[in-house]
């Protein structure tokens, strides 16, 4: 499932549709196109958008200035090229009705569980994003455009009847041809490297034995994380007790209440009295969810009867600003339903006219102490590590200048352990030597050239080190003796493929000179291979061979083409066709030339929608 939710929140986030009108204030702008700005704050919301998806891991992946960059370089060109094909659909005219967005939706495949649409998956998914309905509307309604773009594209492009014919006869011809597999394992044995072979292969690829700077660092480090979970056992069972009855309103689970509604959106023609026409068809016993269902502006509440998600009934206040999440109107009248089944009258919001019933409620419950004494020996542990990290990190900083030329003393200060990376290079890295930012300090000329302990670097906000080099060995050829196997094997390799291909070469001399070349064969212990009407796909031969055999030029009339082929895993080939047959394009079925049709026609579609895409954007007013 997490993998599944991955792979969704990845489609979000970079292909979802993030549009000017979505932000507000005045942020610097960084392009434009077409009219419609590019903003450092739309920049902004898609980078926070991955960090909130990829969690501790963005931290990771752009730890430096330099990688967070790149990133923010990667989305404004990714926003240009939305904007530019945004712009160029408008152009075209190309949009999408309300039925079509609620059919789109219906059909996409994050909202749905086992192939059939789910609601409640698609309010999951939504929530998941922090996305509203009306922006969900929004990305539907571009996609479905660019899905008209590529389908008149694509209806556009056709296969002629002589193309279809043409790939049919390549794709279902057969050849007559002779061959042999020579093994490259067969001259394993044979070859030998000398000494002065390997010095002079040595000396004349010193890069290949380069070996890369590498450094090992001594550091203190300072770890949030670290000083919680050693503090764990040092809570006692009163302190936890003590702070459960001081604390229980925090682990009281409020009232909520489950409601349904029926919105008439403000855009429909008449809508307060096609609203106030369902209200007394309800009055009158009519089924709510199928009113919902039939007439909801509310797409997805609406498939679903109108129903919305379970949330605590606490009024919007200061001490409790998101509420219900609700608008202030219809929280009011839906927090006022006091019995299941209760109905309001019209409640007029900024989206519309709503009608509103309770479906459901739970009353406030209490968390028991045993159910949240782990949360709290980690909430009190947290509480107590922090405050020892901060003042470590105080004095560390106070104590740098009075002990940075001696890291024994300087870890004294706060009790701090003093640990050792061992030698790595910048591809070796393992440990807390891999963290990004570590990796990028620790060859950074302001450690490598110092003896002093390191300035604070910071691994995460609540992470901390200090560094000194203990050794560093510079970038250096390795000496012979430690890469003596090495070349003795990249030697022998190479006298391998040279024998073989030498081996198959004088088994093509002979066929071109009318032998059989049999006795060159079996001294090998091979032997020829005869094979008539050989298909591409679905032989017994192998299928590196077979695509080697099908590589090779049809002869003339009359002729034989013979070819030394390389294949896949280092072996030759020694291949003769001797003749190839094309099917007779007339005893193609109709399914066959209609697939191969279709297949040539999405190929040239592919290829035009990429030209196309080139020339909105060309086209396109763009300035940066």
């Amino acid at each position: 499932m997490k993998v599944v939710l991955f792979v969704i929140i990845i489609f979000f986030i970079f292909a979802g549709y993030f549009t000017g009108t979505l932000f507000s204030g005045n942020p610097d702008k960084v392009a434009e196109v077409e009219g419609a700005e590019i903003t450092n704050a739309q920049i902004q919301q898609r980078v926070d958008n991955v960090r909130r998806q990829m969690g501790d891991q963005f931290e990771q992946q752009y730890a430096t200035e330099a990688s967070q960059q790149l990133l923010r370089q990667q989305i404004k060109e990714q926003l240009i090229s939305e904007q530019v094909l945004r712009a160029n659909l408008t152009k075209a005219g190309l949009t999408a009705s309300e039925q079509q967005i609620k059919a789109w939706a219906r059909e996409f495949p994050a909202f749905q569980i086992g192939g059939v649409y789910s609601a409640d998956q698609a309010k999951m998914i939504l929530a998941q994003q922090g996305w509203s309905e009306e922006r969900f509307r929004q990305f539907a309604r571009q996609q479905i455009a660019q899905e008209q773009l590529e389908q008149g594209v694509g209806a556009s492009n056709f296969a002629l009847n002589f193309e279809v014919e043409a790939y049919y006869q390549l794709q279902e011809q057969t050849r007559d041809v002779g061959y042999v597999r020579v093994a490259r394992e067969a001259f394993s044995d044979s070859v030998d490297v000398s000494d002065s072979e390997v010095k002079e292969y040595y000396e004349q690829n010193q890069t290949q034995f380069e070996q890369p700077e590498m450094v090992n660092l001594r550091y203190v480090r300072l770890s949030l994380t670290e000083l919680s979970q050693d503090l764990m056992a040092d809570v006692s069972n009163e302190q936890i007790t003590s702070f459960y009855e001081q604390n229980k309103a925090n682990y009281q689970d409020p009232a909520e209440i489950l409601v349904a509604h029926i919105l008439i959106d403000s855009s429909v023609e008449d809508a307060q009295s096609k609203a106030q026409s369902l209200l007394s068809d309800i009055e009158q016993g009519a089924d709510f969810a199928e009113l919902a269902k039939e007439h909801s502006s509310d797409t997805f509440s609406g498939e679903n009867g109108g129903q919305l998600d379970w949330v605590d009934a606490v009024p919007t206040s200061d001490d409790n600003p998101t509420g219900t999440g609700w608008v202030p109107e219809f929280e009011a009248a839906a927090l006022a339903l006091e019995n299941v089944g209760d109905v309001t009258d019209l409640v007029e919001s900024q989206f519309g006219y709503h009608i509103i019933k309770l479906v459901d409620k739970k009353a406030a419950d209490v968390s028991p102490l045993e159910n949240v004494q782990d949360e709290i020996r980690q909430q009190l542990a947290l509480e107590q590590a922090q405050k020892i990290f901060f003042e470590k990190q105080a004095i560390l900083n106070e104590k740098l200048f009075e002990y940075g030329d001696d890291l024994e003393k300087f870890a004294e200060q706060v009790e701090l352990e003093i640990q050792e990376t061992g030698l790595f290079s910048k591809d070796s890295a393992t440990g807390i030597a891999d963290n990004p930012v570590f990796l990028e300090k620790a060859f950074s000329a302001s450690i490598l050239e110092s003896t002093e302990v390191s300035d604070m670097i910071e691994l995460s906000q609540d992470d901390i080190v200090y560094l000194t080099v203990k050794d560093y060995q510079p970038s250096q050829v390795q000496p012979l003796e430690e890469v003596k196997q090495i070349v003795v094997d990249t030697l022998k390799e190479e006298k391998i493929a040279e024998a073989t291909k030498a081996y198959a070469e004088q088994v093509l001399a002979e066929l071109e000179a009318g032998g059989s070349a049999e006795q060159l064969l079996a001294t090998k212990e091979l032997s020829w291979t005869e094979s008539e009407a050989l298909k591409a796909r679905g032989s017994s031969v192998q299928f590196d061979l077979s695509n080697a055999i099908f590589a090779l030029q049809p002869p003339k009339e009359g002729e034989v083409i013979r070819a030394v082929e390389p294949l896949f895993n280092g072996d030759y080939a020694v291949i003769e066709v001797q003749a190839v047959q094309y099917p007779d394009p007339s005893t193609m079925d109709e399914a066959t030339r209609k697939q191969i049709a279709q297949r040539l026609a999405n190929v040239n579609a592919q290829a035009e929608l990429q030209g196309l895409m080139k020339t909105f954007r060309e086209k396109s007013e763009i300035s940066e």
